[in-house]
This record gives C-alpha cells, structure tokens and sequence, in this order.
C-alpha cells in the first residue's frame, strides 16, 4: 500500500508539472499569505490522567494557531470556550476551569494550554466510565486575520482516573484501536503485554501479529505512567507484501492511562518507522485493553445456575406446602 501511494504522488507532481505553465504564475503569488490564520485545538481527543490519591492535579488543554502569517500576528488573540451539555464530566466533583477565556499574546509559545484542574478527592480508580469532557471553541476576538479552524473546533477530553503506579497493571491482552500506519497485513489481531524485563518495563509480545514475531520493550515512567520506546525493531516489512525493506524499527514516546475497569487499559504511541532505507514518517498507534475471554460468560452462567437452584429451591417449598 505504501508503494502504491507512492505511484499516486508521482502521477500528481507530474499533472501538476505538465498544467504549471497554464497558470498565471502572478495571481498565485498575490494570493499567497492572504488566507486566515486558524484557531483550534490540536486534536479531536486527548487524554488527561491522574492518580486517585485525593490529590489535585493541574493540567493543560492545548489550544494552537497555524497559517501563513501567524508568526506575524502582533495583536493579542481571544479565544472563548464553551463546555458542552453531552459532558458527563462534572464541575466540581472531575474537573475545575478558573476560565473558559483564554488569550493567545504575540510571543507566545504554541500551542498555549488552557488550565485544567483534574480533582481526586473522594474518587477511587478505576471507575467504571471515563468521564468526559466536550469542549467547543465558539468566538474568537482579534484585530489579527484569524478565525475558528471548522476541523478541530471540538474536542473530548478524557479524564483518566490512575491507580497508585504498579508495574503489573499494564499485564494484559490488547489491541489496537488506531493504526495511522497500518502494521496488520489483515485486521488488528490481539496480543499480550507483560511485566519487565526491567522493574519499570513492559513488553508488547508480537505486537504485529506476524510470523516470525518481534517484542518491543518499552520503558515507563513510574511518576506521570509516560512511555519511552528505544529504538528497536517492532516487525518485518516484508509481512506486508509490496516493497520487501525488510525489519522496520520504532522509536518515540507516548503516554498510558486507565480504562472502565482497568488500572491501566489505554497505550497510546507515536514513533518513527524506519527501515534501511530510510523513515516513513511518525505514526500514531492506540491499543486498548481488552476484557478476557470467559470472564462476562462464566460470571453469567454462575448466576444463571443461582437462579435455577433459587427457582427449585421455591418450586420444592411451595409443592410441599400444597401438599399439606
């Protein structure tokens, strides 16, 4: 697939190439720098944890600008922010904001946080739902040429509620949830994580699902649960059909948080994918934990057999009563 993208690229430089001298190469330098400078947040989600021990914890929503002439902005930028209904984060009892206003002042550096205050007290991980928090960006004031970015205007922020840090809470099985890379030859397929090799370890067991299979160690940290991934080979290019490069390494950083019912259940990556030959870029990759197979099953036909038992226990009661 990557190949093929190639091929697509190629064939548009070359259109692009050929209808070049059809342009009137002064109406495109005119225009350019003219366009608007957007205002947005910097994703559609993001995850913001914190340890359940009572505590509050200050954290930053990420608010950026980006266009042709934003460095040149000299003119503060007021950006207001509303909380939308559908939240099921509560004010006071998940989250405090001091303020839904915020201004962007020329120097400053981007993407600007807008405070946060992640509350504990009276909580206790992990719960049940992730609260969530759905913001919209709704006005901008500025003399400056900016207006809202329509793309990412909205966001969910995810307050993931952390147990005190233990290594073994990241054992488990996962899969991943997005794959900006696409590193399954078929659909993503399940795979374990388990403790070490180091105290403040984990290993991904054949994340790729291929044959043969690499494990990648990734580091953790055991204050803010951030992940490190030293360069290493994660799978065999080559498993993918097309272009054989042969073992493709990640390297980056990312971050880990709670899921409904788990310590820890989200492992959210970007690394850069190498081969030999040179980098494909950075890629995001989300993996999620998994209920285990059998659990939800065995829970039921327990308790279906309770009822049944329950169900004759009542039935031989009133059979004996009739008789007398």
């Amino acid at each position: 697939m990557k190949k093929l993208n190639i091929y697509f690229l190629l064939a548009g430089l070359l259109s692009m190439s050929l209808t070049s001298c059809l342009v009137d190469d002064s109406v495109i330098s005119d225009s350019y720098g003219e366009g608007p400078n957007l205002v947005s947040f910097t994703d559609e989600s993001i995850i913001l944890g914190a340890e359940t021990n009572g505590e509050e914890f200050q954290r930053g929503i990420p608010v950026d600008i980006i266009g042709p002439t934003y460095d040149e902005i000299q003119e503060p930028v007021t950006v207001e922010i509303s909380v939308d209904p559908s939240s099921t984060a509560i004010e006071g009892v998940h989250y405090r904001l001091e303020s839904t206003t915020m201004t962007i002042s020329p120097g400053d550096d981007l993407p600007k946080d807008l405070p946060i205050t992640i509350i504990t007290d009276g909580l206790e991980a992990p719960l049940d739902e992730t609260p969530v928090l759905n913001l919209t960006i709704t006005e901008i004031s500025s003399d400056a040429n900016v207006v809202i970015n329509g793309k990412n205007e909205e966001l969910a922020v995810n307050l993931a509620y952390a147990c005190p840090f233990n290594i073994s809470d990241y054992a488990g099985t996962y899969i991943a949830t997005t794959d900006q890379f696409g590193i399954y030859s078929g659909d993503p397929v399940p795979f374990e994580v388990v403790a070490g090799p180091g105290d403040n370890q984990i290993t991904l067991q054949n994340v790729a699902g291929h044959s043969p299979g690499y494990d990648v160690v990734v580091d953790v940290d055991p204050n803010t649960g951030n992940l490190t991934i030293p360069k290493q080979v994660a799978f065999n290019y080559n498993n993918l059909g097309g272009t054989q490069y042969g073992d493709l390494s990640w390297e980056g950083s990312g971050t880990s948080s709670a899921s409904p019912g788990n310590c820890i259940g989200n492992l959210d990556i970007t690394s850069a994918y190498t081969v030999n030959a040179g980098s494909f870029g950075s890629f995001r990759i989300i993996f999620e934990k998994v209920q285990e197979e059998g659990t939800d099953s065995n829970e039921d036909t327990d308790t279906e057999e309770e009822e049944e038992a329950e169900g004759e226990g009542e039935g031989e009661g009133e059979g004996e009563d009739t008789t007398e």
